[in-house]
């Protein structure tokens, strides 16, 4: 719980939320006056009133209500169901990290509950959980309250060293915290951190420890006062306690007088302070014993007679198990010993009672608890570590069965493209030559999976350019003659190889580590559109389709080569699935700020059941093209997430045996 603290984050809020703590802070004073019941009512009526509730409306409501509840007692049970309540709006993932803060203070106000009820390793179970949640959100300021939890939990039992390390540690995570307007924080837990290590100090027999903390307490709030006018109230009461305090040191120091002193202003308070009763009553206590020490019984008496007119005095065994023990002390000073002894043995009974029932009730060493939870937590952290790596191991397998099925097919069709090449000439040697360098790439990825990238290259710059200019050559070659019906097979083989052989090196790339690697340049949709449509166009008249393209001049920052690919494969797929003498039209639209594009077919359509696959990147949804053509069925899938790292969106309507249209949104 003492280590591992970073960083320091502000949550931030709207004005809407900002009007809302400041009314229910108004409700929060008023409330002391009125009291809780009245405050619940008011703030039940104001949450009905607003039109709208967000979250944070809901979380402020609960909080407010657990504070008011918990301070009447006759509402416990309703104080434990609004902690429940308020742990109930963080039931998502997504709510607790947006919400840190609010979610931390939920688990510690039900590890306070927790601890209430004695259910102590829940209540730690539920500190831990909250502070390890706030550091792995970056949120050390909040960890301060549960330093002071652990703190609290170690002074009832009497383990006041370790008390005063967690009352140190809470100032150092506190000194941390920039939240100027935060009162709870950067007062309240500030300056009663630093008058709990002198109580603790006292309750030591180290009174000049103790009485420099006090004064470092009496500093800082002269220091902050101006800081919180509306707090002020709260202010007054501080100095008083922190005067009372400083009487009790100088008291076990051995100087009376001053302690006398002070214990006087401290019964000289503003009436109107918060708790001045009990303030009166501790005060009157500590004047009380100074008496009976310097032998001024008289006086003594006095003051314990103020003392049992006090409200509440009766009730209270406690107190009136020390009041008996003065009242032994001033008899006794007077000589009455008979009385003396009487009282002194009745507070023997009452004090053999009281042991024997908290004997009863096991205490429970913080530390070790808190190590217990720790260890759990480490645990379940391995736990999850193991799961992760075994999801991974698998993931793994999985992907490397993949690549070799991919390495496989890759090789079978590199070597149906090298068979269909060789009884071609010279040009027909090239594809031979460029085939037999494709498959040499294939077993360099079966060798090593270091040399991918590399030879992935070799193939993008020593193969497109040959297989191009060989698809081209082709198409030339018997420009001014009618070739024979031989020469026709042979030149119909190079252009069908080259293309096969084209398509692998183009999916190839396409599937390489680079295709999420985007550089955006200004450039013309329209225009890169129109090249697609040229190169393609051919395809279209060999099926004697028509492709009319309708479109507004757009300029978008996009990564030309990869775009052009996307536009290419979604006219080539409506060429490829259309029957002949169909038309494709062809649709790019400017926005505001988005460009779509729509490419139509009336083509073969996309079947119910392989719709869930077109953006796969698998083979389930390949399909033959109206004229025999073959499809690798990934084509879509790089398509997709081209598109995606553009920051847009692609998408498709279809019935089948009526047609399908593409569409493809790109944002400025």
């Amino acid at each position: 719980m003492t280590t591992g603290f970073t960083g320091c984050r502000k949550s931030e809020k709207t004005g809407h939320d900002v009007q809302l703590k400041a009314w229910i802070d108004s409700l929060d004073r008023t409330s002391r006056i009125t009291g809780s019941r009245e405050a619940i009512a008011s703030l039940d009526s104001f949450m009905a009133a607003l039109p709208k509730k967000n979250i944070h409306d809901s979380i402020l409501y609960f909080k407010f209500m657990k504070v008011l509840s918990h301070r009447d007692s006759t509402m416990d049970a309703a104080a434990l169901a609004y902690t429940d309540s308020l742990l109930g709006l963080f039931a998502s993932t997504r709510v607790r990290e947006q919400n840190p803060i609010d979610y931390s203070k939920a688990l510690l106000l039900k590890g306070d509950d927790l601890l209430k009820q004695k259910e102590y390793y829940q209540a730690y179970r539920n500190y831990y959980k909250g502070k390890s949640f706030l550091l792995s959100m970056g949120e050390i300021c909040e960890c301060a309250r549960y330093s002071s939890r652990i703190a609290n939990i170690s002074f009832k039992e009497e383990n006041y060293y370790q008390a005063i390390e967690y009352w140190k540690h809470e100032l150092e995570e506190l000194a941390q915290c920039r939240e100027p307007e935060n009162f709870q924080l950067e007062f309240i837990e500030k300056q009663g951190s630093m008058r709990n290590i002198g109580i603790a100090y006292m309750l030591i027999n180290e009174p000049g420890k103790a009485l420099d903390y006090f004064n470092q307490a009496d500093k800082f709030i002269a220091r902050n006062a101006a800081r919180f006018p509306k707090e002020q109230n709260f202010i007054r009461f501080a100095r008083i306690v922190i005067l009372r305090n400083k009487a009790e040191t100088y008291a076990l120091k051995g100087d009376n007088r001053t302690a006398e002193r002070l214990i006087k202003k401290c019964l000289e308070h503003d009436p109107n302070i918060d708790w001045s009763i009990d303030v009166e009553r501790e005060s009157r206590q500590i004047l009380a014993q100074i008496y009976i020490d310097s032998k001024e019984y008289d006086k003594a008496q006095a003051q314990l007679d103020s003392l049992r007119r006090l409200p509440g005095a009766a009730s209270n065994p406690a107190s009136n198990s020390l009041y008996r023990t003065m009242q032994a002390s001033i008899s006794y000073g007077r000589g009455n010993f008979q009385e003396a002894a009487k009282l002194l043995l009745g507070n023997v009974e009452a004090e053999r009672n009281g042991k024997l029932k908290r004997n009863a009730q096991s205490k429970n060493n913080v530390g070790h608890l808190l190590q217990q939870v720790q260890r759990e937590h480490e645990i379940e952290l391995a736990a999850q570590k193991d799961e992760r790596e075994d999801l991974i191991l698998q993931f793994s397998v999985l992907l490397t069965f993949a690549m070799a099925v991919i390495v496989y097919l890759i090789w079978r069709n590199t070597r149906k493209a090298i068979a269909n090449l060789h009884a071609v000439t010279k040009l027909n040697g090239v594809i031979t030559q460029s085939n037999i360098a494709l498959q040499d790439t294939v077993n360099a990825l079966e060798e090593s999976e270091v040399e991918k990238e590399k030879m992935l290259r070799i193939v993008a710059h020593d193969l497109r350019n040959p297989i191009a200019a060989m698809i081209s050559g082709a198409d030339v070659l018997f420009w001014d003659q009618s070739p024979s019906e031989e020469q026709a097979m042979l030149v119909n083989a190079i252009q069908q190889s080259g293309q096969l052989a084209f398509g692998l090196i183009g999916q190839i790339l396409q599937s390489g580590p680079d295709k999420k690697r985007i550089s955006k340049s200004e450039e013309d949709l329209a225009e890169i559109v129109q090249s697609c449509i040229d190169m393609l166009s051919y395809k279209g008249k060999e099926k004697r389709q028509t492709i009319h393209y309708d479109y507004e001049k757009a300029m978008v920052p996009v990564d030309r080569e990869k775009i052009w690919r996307v536009f290419s494969n979604l006219l080539s797929n409506a060429v490829k699935f259309s029957p002949q003498e169909s038309a494709i039209n062809v649709n790019l639209k400017k926005s505001s700020n988005l460009t779509l594009l729509s490419v139509q077919d009336h083509g073969i359509g996309i079947p119910d059941d392989l719709k869930g696959h077109i953006f796969l990147s698998t083979n389930d949804a390949r399909r033959v093209g109206t004229a025999g053509e073959q499809s690798f069925g990934i084509g879509l899938s790089i398509c997709k997430q081209i598109v995606e790292a553009h920051g847009g969106k692609i998408w498709f309507e279809s019935i089948s045996g009526i047609g399908t249209t593409f569409f493809v949104e790109l944002p400025d």
